[in-house]
């Protein structure tokens, strides 16, 4: 048995103090509660035998000390035994105060010395009123005054607000019981960007609690805001909670002792400050001893210090990463904000008219970075501010809501005069702002001020005008309005001409123009993007000037040049990820600056886009500018939805984004460069759904007259009607003469291809299809129509079922005295051995089949002899053969041999990745060593080739005269068999230009050869590295194209 816990209360005397039928009872009802999991069973048949002292003992042992006090209670509260009840409770108390009054700290009063503690009246007021009451009521009082004052310091309505934060209240288990039942602690973490309402949320909840709508549930309820817990030093968790209760100070053994009773909500624990790894590092249990902040914390969270409290965290989403690994199963809940009615409310009630606000709604929604923006809701009333204020004055609002930039510009001048001669005030504003945005600090205590260089008498201007904003509880916190208004002033910083004295006074702390941009820095700290983003937007000659007339500062007119000198637009390796590639298109949107776009944009050849709904315009500005752009890559992606929306829903409701009325002009710009750039010969469109409003216009652009499109290659789109749709726009085509499509939704393209391929004028030499499920009639119409096409040499129809019925039906076309066909291949496409005899027969025939490969495809020995039959006749013109993996062994290598020896057209052939060993190598030597043996190319990867091999490769090596490729990758040569080949090599005089084999080991003797055999051999390259084969066929090079 395991050793026992030790408990506060006597359990044992309690137990035996139960009547049998009592103890029956309690054995029952304990069984209800169950135990976390990893946690021990008790075991049932000790329970049911057990006295009061053996179930005392079964308990303790099998169970956690903190679970059977709160079972014990629950169990005797179901029991109606209220007397015993309130003794357990009674003796932890006592357990608790004898444990406080060992290690009572020498005051809770003060956390630093000398420091004194800010008084406020109508705190002090409501103590006052208070002292009549009991503490538990004095605390509920004090707290409900703080957050009453809540809603004040909300620039507008909060109705708005309010519904939201009442929306999420209800999935929070504390205040939906009926959610999650259970009596157990949770941990819920409330996470999303900034300015969402997480903070909003968490004091609605302790609002709740003032006003007794919690009181059955938390007795108690502590609000630790780490903004101002970041400042404290050393301290215990009994001061860092009851700092700011001195009524509740000589009762703290007792309500930390009903744990299970109190709720602790930690906010904003982004702002911690708290190095990685501190959270976690040295956890304490002792809520007595002396630690630092994040270490309390992060103790609380790891349930170590009172596991039974419950927990309510609010944070941003990129701080998760430190929490996970301290939560034991938390309930994670992403606030999302104002929801898109939530903002249309909004408007409709700020401007009142519902003809302006709708008007306003729509400007605001047609720039889609700044409607998702518009999920904050000091977001939406900064943008109503602006536009109600531009249509009140009878200016036209819509192009400040073109970008972020010209809209939070907008904001900031209209609430200043003209002229106001702010500059130097402004530079230290925006000092601030870059300071704290380097550092991952978005509040600003008044010390940080001092050590910024900043004086409070900077901000007075800015917080009159509701730039920033002063905390309502301790007036020596301060912030910007939204956290994008410090990222707009960080950008300023960088924008603003540099004066002498300032020029390297921040060089330590504040990254420069190149480090802003650095995708390095923005993965470390998120905030940077949109600052970043800003600069670009900075960098607008008008938007410099209406700054420098409201403010009376000067702009830096460098910083154009400065932005097209770093690495991320002018590197060699430019956007080497989708991800560098995507911010530039955004930053550069946002500048709104043509000649900016087009330095950046003129050197692209290929682009690869991955668009979402907010990506289709900033890439429309600027792909346009791209006039040397050949090749385009295509990927509409679908946004994430909620995981219990269907596919058939989830498709909606992209296609109800797509067809957005605002991004139609701008997908049509987009698309016009196939038209306008005759360049452009390349288009890939993958992983992708079209709407029919996309699609229509995709399709009218290339198959307009002035597309120069030649290679077209379409892989999983949909929905499935969108590559009939795609193919039918290419009928006729003059200049595609590549189409390869890929994907398990295209089986209904085929009569659409099939139109394509009669068409008199069609162009296309290459057909790929690539996973196509076609039926028997479908294939019988493909080949029907392949007879007919005057174009194609080349068809790929790879991993299809195409089966040996189907295989049949194509080879009636390669039987025709017009087929064109020179290179097929039929890849994985299911076809045996019988299939073989058929083939055998078209080789024959065929007049222009030169390349054919049957990889992937159980042919076997017996399929390889059917073959040979048909390969041997002096009419067969073909001269590639790949039969990588098809089951073929030594008896199949014989066939081939045999055909080899002979006059032969074969030229190319790969065996990789067939069993042929010794005996298979033996065979294809022999061949090799002939004179009229005219294979140039032969694969032989992964073939089972022992060291043995070595000799009759090296004879090969000697003497044959044709061969310039030899593959031997993947074959356990071993050290004897390469150091053969590599002596061999040295005095060889043969053709071979390419040899690939395995070398597990370089030795100096071997390094010393290779050495040799480029000095005497100087056209032979030997490649040793090792290729996996289900990355890359290694003969793939020479087949399809």
């Amino acid at each position: 048995m395991a050793s026992s816990v030790r408990l506060d209360f006597n359990l044992q005397a309690l137990l035996e103090e139960l009547s049998q039928d009592e103890l029956s009872q309690f054995k029952s009802l304990i069984r209800t509660i169950t135990l976390g999991n990893g946690l021990q069973k008790i075991p049932q048949t000790e329970v049911d035998e057990a006295d009061g002292k053996q179930l005392a003992e079964i308990l303790s042992s099998h169970c956690p000390s903190y679970w059977l006090e709160m079972a014990t209670l629950q169990v005797l509260e179901k029991m109606h035994r209220a007397d015993l009840c309130e003794r357990v409770k009674e003796e932890l108390r006592e357990a608790a105060l004898r444990s406080f009054n060992k290690n009572k700290p020498l005051s809770l009063e003060t956390i630093r010395k000398g420091e004194p503690k800010p008084v406020d009246l109508d705190e002090m007021l409501v103590r006052f009123e208070a002292e009549a009451q009991g503490k538990e009521d004095r605390h509920r009082s004090i707290l409900k005054m703080k957050l009453k004052q809540m809603w004040e310091a909300w620039p507008g309505d909060s109705k708005e607000v309010q519904a939201v934060a009442q929306r999420y209240t209800t999935l929070i288990p504390f205040s939906n019981p009926r959610m999650l039942p259970g009596p157990f602690p949770h941990t819920v973490v409330l996470h999303g960007p900034a300015g969402l309402g997480k903070t909003t949320l968490a004091k609605k909840l302790m609002l709740d609690w003032t006003e007794d709508n919690l009181s059955h549930k938390f007795k108690y309820a502590f609000y630790l805001s780490c903004k101002k817990l970041s400042r404290l030093g050393l301290c215990s968790f009994a001061e860092l909670v009851f700092r700011d209760w001195p009524e509740l100070q000589d009762d703290i053994p007792n309500i930390l002792a009903e744990a299970q009773k109190i709720l602790f909500v930690v906010d904003g624990l982004d702002e911690l400050g708290a190095p990685p790894g501190a959270l976690i590092h040295d956890i304490c249990g002792d809520w007595l001893k002396p630690k630092p902040v994040p270490v309390l914390l992060g103790s609380l969270l790891k349930r170590k210090m009172l596991p039974k409290a419950a927990l309510l965290v609010t944070t941003r989403s990129w701080a998760l990463r430190d929490l996970r690994p301290l939560m034991e199963q938390p309930i994670f809940i992403r606030v999302e904000g104002f929801l898109e009615k939530d903002r249309r409310a909004y408007f409709l009630r700020h401007f009142g008219d519902e003809d302006q606000a709708v008007r306003a709604f729509e400007l605001m929604r047609s720039n889609a970075a700044l409607f998702q923006l518009g999920s904050a809701p000091t977001v939406c009333w900064m943008v109503c501010t602006s536009l109600k204020l531009q249509m009140e004055n009878g200016e036209d609002p819509a192009p400040t809501c073109h970008t972020r930039t010209g809209l939070f510009l907008h904001f900031l001048c209209s609430r200043f005069p003209k002229g106001a001669q702010l500059g130097d005030t402004l530079r230290a504003l925006s000092t601030l702002a870059a300071q704290g945005l380097w550092a991952q600090m978005s509040v600003f205590h008044t010390e940080d001020l001092e050590s910024f260089g900043v004086q409070e008498s900077d901000l007075r201007p800015f917080l009159d005008r509701g730039i920033l904003r002063q905390d309502r509880d301790s007036k020596d916190y301060y912030s910007f309005l939204h956290l994008s208004l410090q990222q707009f002033f960080t950008a300023l910083f960088y924008a603003l001409e540099e004066e002498e004295e300032d020029r390297d006074r921040h060089a330590w702390d504040i990254g420069d123009v190149q480090k802003l941009l650095s995708s390095e820095e923005r993965v470390q700290n998120p905030d940077l993007i949109q600052a970043g983003r800003f600069l670009f937007g900075l960098a607008n000659e008008k938007r410099a000037t209406e700054l420098e007339t409201t403010f009376g500062c000067v702009m830096s007119r460098e910083i154009k040049r400065e932005l097209l000198c770093c690495d991320i637009i002018c590197d060699e390796d430019r956007y080497s990820t989708l991800t560098d590639l995507k911010e530039v298109l955004h930053c550069l949107y946002e500048s709104q600056e043509e000649e900016l776009v087009k330095g950046a944009m003129a050197p692209l050849k290929e682009i690869s886009l991955h668009l979402s709904a907010a990506d289709v315009v900033p890439s429309s500005f600027c792909i346009k500018h791209c006039r040397n752009l050949e090749k385009m890559s295509l990927q509409l992606i679908k946004a994430k939805l909620p995981e219990n929306v269907t596919a058939s829903e989830s498709d909606a409701e992209v296609e109800r984004s797509q067809d957005d009325q605002h991004m139609l002009p701008f997908w049509t710009d987009l698309c016009s460069i196939f038209g306008s750039n005759k360049d452009l010969i390349i288009l890939e469109i993958n992983n992708s759904f079209l709407s029919a409003s996309l699609l229509r216009i995709l399709c009218e652009q290339i198959a307009s007259d002035a597309c120069h499109l030649q290679r077209v290659v379409i892989t999983n789109i949909s929905p499935a009607d969108a590559y009939r749709n795609l193919c039918l726009a290419l009928q006729g085509h003059k200049t595609v003469t590549h189409l390869r499509l890929g994907g398990s939704a295209q089986n209904d393209t085929l009569p659409a291809l099939c139109e394509v391929l009669r068409h008199p004028k069609c162009n296309l030499q290459y057909l790929g299809l690539v996973s196509c499920s076609a039926t028997t009639q479908q294939w019988a119409d493909l080949s029907l129509a392949l007879e007919v096409n005057r174009s194609l040499t080349c068809v790929n129809v790879s991993n299809s079922e195409l089966l040996d019925e189907g295989a049949k039906l194509l080879y009636t076309t390669l039987k025709h005295p017009k087929c064109l066909l020179q290179r097929l291949s039929l890849e994985n496409c299911h076809l045996t051995e019988a299939n073989c005899k058929d083939l055998a027969a078209i080789l024959v025939v065929s007049r222009e089949l030169m390349h054919l490969c049957l990889a992937e495809n159980p042919l076997g020995d017996t399929g390889v002899k059917f073959l040979c039959g048909g390969l041997s006749y002096p009419d067969c013109k073909l001269q590639t053969l790949v039969l990588w993996n098809c089951d073929i062994t030594s008896n199949g290598c014989c066939h081939l041999a045999k055909l080899l020896h002979e006059k032969s057209s074969l030229t190319n052939l790969d065996l990789g990745r067939n069993d042929i060993g010794v005996p298979g190598v033996r065979g294809l030597c022999e061949a090799l060593k002939k004179p009229l043996c005219n294979l140039k190319r032969l694969w032989l990867w992964g073939c089972s080739i022992p060291p043995a091999s070595c000799e009759n490769l090296c004879c090969v090596l000697s003497c044959n005269q044709t061969l310039i490729t030899l593959d031997l990758g993947e074959n356990s040569l071993g050290y004897s068999g390469v150091k053969l080949l590599f002596e061999t090599l040295t005095r060889a005089n043969g053709t071979l230009q390419t040899l690939r084999l395995k070398i597990d080991d370089v030795t100096d003797e071997l390094d010393t050869l290779l050495k040799e055999i480029e000095g005497s051999n100087p056209q032979l390259t030997i490649a040793t590295e090792n290729q996996e084969p289900w990355k890359k066929r290694p003969s793939s090079g020479y087949f399809i194209v």
